[in-house]
């Protein structure tokens, strides 16, 4: 991969309605999305489905960003992690809680739905057991579904980043 790359393939023009659908939601285009701009027929659902998680989900955003951040950790996504844990932040998770979501089990700043979120986030991620009573005690048919897609999402958005070598977006690195 040359220095002017974003990924091990050559960067390729982000389709003109990918760039239309970004811009309606006062988005810039990422360098996953450019890495993905060789299928644009692919991109044009990444990006609906990504939008709708992000925009028209019923669980709180702070809910959204533990998971994806434990996801990112899970699966080894620098890119994922250097995205989400200023969005983790923005969404109202302290200094603290960020600093604590690797080792969560053991940190104390977490209340209960929180750390429902990132024992499902090991369940989805690592395989770990799932907690039937806590998710339906928490949440909701249409919360868990959304966690579910949430995490599912993320942990195949890592693994497409990880297949394309997708480079950290230059304004988030350093």
């Amino acid at each position: 991969m040359d220095s002017g790359s974003i990924s091990r393939l050559p960067v390729a023009p982000l389709p003109p309605a990918a760039s239309r659908r970004l811009a309606a939601v006062g988005r810039d285009p990422i360098n996953l999305h450019r890495a993905l701009g060789h299928a644009p027929a692919l991109l044009a659902p990444v990006l609906d489905l990504i939008h709708a998680l992000r925009f028209d989900a019923a669980v709180a955003r702070s809910l959204r960003e533990l998971m994806i951040c434990r996801i990112g950790q899970l699966e080894d996504s620098d890119y994922e992690l250097a995205h989400h844990l200023p969005m983790a932040k923005d969404s109202g998770l302290d200094e603290e809680q960020v600093a604590s979501i690797a080792t969560w089990p053991e940190a104390a700043c977490f209340d209960e739905r929180q750390r429902t979120v990132l024992a499902y986030a090991e369940h989805l991620g690592a395989g770990a057991e799932r907690d039937d009573a806590a998710l339906d005690k928490h949440f909701g048919p249409v919360e868990q579904t959304e966690l579910t897609v949430t995490g599912a999402t993320y942990i195949a958005l890592a693994r497409m980043l990880r297949a394309l070598d997708v480079r950290i977006d230059e304004p988030l690195l350093g």
